[in-house]
C-alpha cells in the first residue's frame, strides 16, 4: 500500500517530461470543435469572438458546430483573432488542439 508520498503503482507521474515535438497546427487544420475550445481557453463568447474576427455570430456558431466548411477567409479571421489574444493550436504526439502561448514562445 502506497503512502502519502508515494503514487498508486500504476499512476503516470504528472510531471514527467513529454519526448513528442510540438507542431503549430496552420489554419486549415483546426477545426470548429477547437475554435469553441480555445475561445473557452480565453472566456469569450461566441459574440466577442465574432466581433474580433469581423463575421456574424450565426456563421461562427455555424463553424463551430461544424455545420458546413467555413470559407478559408472566415476560418482564417477566426484562428487569427484567438492567436492575437495567445491561444495557439498544436499538434503534440498526434494529439491536437488549443493551448495558450507558452512561455518563451517567439
Amino acid at each position: 500500500m502506497p503512502n502519502d508520498n508515494q503514487a498508486p503503482s500504476g499512476a503516470q507521474d504528472p510531471h514527467r517530461t513529454l519526448k513528442h515535438e510540438v507542431r503549430f497546427l496552420s489554419c486549415d487544420m483546426v477545426t470548429g470543435g477547437m475554435v469553441a475550445a480555445g475561445r473557452a481557453l480565453i472566456g469569450w463568447d461566441q459574440v466577442q469572438l465574432a466581433e474580433r474576427a469581423g463575421v456574424q455570430r450565426q456563421t461562427l456558431a455555424a463553424l463551430e458546430g461544424e455545420l458546413r466548411r467555413p470559407q478559408a477567409r472566415v476560418r482564417d479571421a477566426v484562428v487569427k483573432a484567438l492567436e492575437g489574444e495567445g491561444v495557439r493550436f498544436v499538434d503534440v504526439g498526434g494529439a491536437r488542439g488549443p493551448v495558450l502561448k507558452f512561455d518563451g514562445e517567439q
